[in-house]
């Protein structure tokens, strides 16, 4: 008798596990007056994702080609951590130094995750292509949603058309810096540089114009490639230090990492380091792109969350 009632009890625990939730239970809160939940057409049926939406007064119109792994590769491609730390190196070291960058990173990176995990949390409740100026709307209520959706959203294009050229002209200094590098005599000119920002800008230009499933396999490709150099660069330098063929010790001492803080402006050294986080911010910039794609990723109330902390 003991063993049939355990047998029952695991086969209504695998009945449950396997229901599928109606839209009243989906973990979203639904805009509807008095709560009410949305019913499919007959003959009509919804998964998951649609189920979310819909109990969000919400059609969706995208096909779901993302998954966890491909979304979280469009952040990591937008971040882009060894180029765009590269390119901004200037800014962290040039104005405090060692001290300010390394202090710089890591009081800026509590406060641009604690950004990432708020984001996060609106994203699981409000996974819907509109992002970012949907979820400022639904915040600010029905008398000032209207206002701070057309704030977040226009900030937010400003945002986009100005951080993708300025990532192509830093990728086209690098590029001719390389190519300075290679050959001493030749010294890059502004228009060469202004022309090849264009051409790079043209090339991402026709990939944005890919059908959904090619860009998640060129992200995948792409995150994949930085994501092992960074591990090769991190590696390569400190091995390839050639310091103590100069006379100078292998490595700088900890006290010159920590709190050697450069002057490389006229302000106070707090304010330098404070302008050092400059390259920071630019650097980890993007993290919102799991959330613009909500709506064409998969399980998208808990794989865009994830991909963007």
């Amino acid at each position: 008798m003991a063993a049939r009632n355990n047998s029952t009890t695991s086969s209504v625990g695998a009945q449950q596990r396997d229901r599928k939730r109606s839209v009243a239970e989906e973990p979203v809160t639904s805009v509807l007056s008095g709560g009410d939940v949305p019913v499919p057409r007959d003959g009509e049926t919804w998964d998951a994702d649609e189920e979310v939406l819909a109990a969000l007064g919400y059609k969706p119109e995208f096909k779901r080609e993302f998954t966890l792994w491909t979304t979280f590769c469009v952040s990591f491609a937008v971040l882009g951590l060894l180029p765009s730390f590269a390119s901004t190196l200037y800014y962290g070291m040039g104005y405090a130094g060692t001290a300010g960058m390394t202090w710089g990173w890591l009081v800026a990176m509590i406060g641009i995750q604690s950004v990432a995990a708020s984001m996060a949390v609106l994203c699981s409740s409000m996974p819907t292509s509109g992002g970012l100026y949907y979820a400022a709307a639904v915040l600010a209520g029905p008398r000032w949603g209207p206002l701070a959706a057309w704030l977040t959203g226009w900030s937010n294009w400003f945002g986009q058309v100005t951080g993708a050229p300025s990532v192509n002209y830093g990728t086209a200094a690098m590029i001719l810096a390389a190519a300075s590098i290679q050959n001493p005599d030749y010294v890059p000119n502004d228009y060469q540089t202004f022309l090849l920002t264009i051409f790079i800008m043209i090339i991402h230009a026709c990939m944005a114009s890919f059908p959904t499933r090619w860009i998640a396999k060129v992200n995948s490709a792409g995150s994949t490639f930085n994501m092992i150099a960074l591990v090769i660069v991190i590696i390569i330098i400190p091995a390839a230090c050639d310091r103590t063929a100069h006379g100078l010790s292998k490595f700088n001492p900890s006290s010159a990492v920590w709190g050697d803080i450069y002057e490389g402006t006229s302000y106070p050294a707090g304010v330098s380091v404070l302008m050092s986080f400059i390259s920071v911010i630019w650097t980890m910039s993007g993290y919102d792109s799991p959330f613009h794609l909500a709506e064409e990723c998969s399980n998208a109330n808990i794989a865009s969350p994830r991909a963007i902390s």
